[in-house]
């Protein structure tokens, strides 16, 4: 439909479809950034000032093979900060670690990760 409207009418016309079928759901849509996960993110904030990766540790594996759960510890050696993750995979604690490692940054460096 909006290939037939360009054709037909031009690229302002087009445009204005769009805006006009899609433009609320496309405002209403959550910051880019948002969408990063947190390891992804806490790097990025990281390596933006030139410092040292996490360090990820891990600390525990318990339960039977088919439902283990794993510990995980995150260290910001920068700002000297430790925190930790569980989940039902190493992946999954290592998220949860590096999410609870960015609550624990100072407002000024989480805000600024833009």
């Amino acid at each position: 439909m909006v290939g037939a409207i360009f054709l037909d009418s031009g690229f302002d016309a087009a445009f204005a479809a769009v805006r006009q079928i899609i433009g609320a759901r496309l405002s209403s849509l959550p910051e880019a950034e948002s969408l990063k996960d947190a390891k992804t993110r806490l790097q990025e904030i990281l390596q933006a000032r030139g410092l040292a990766l996490p360090i990820y540790t891990l600390r525990a594996t318990t339960g039977e093979a088919h439902a283990q759960s794993f510990a995980v510890t995150c260290e910001v050696a920068a700002f000297g900060l430790t925190a930790s993750g569980e989940g039902a995979s190493r992946r999954r604690a290592e998220q949860m670690a590096a999410h609870n490692a960015l609550d624990l940054l100072p407002a000024a460096v989480r805000g600024s990760a833009s």
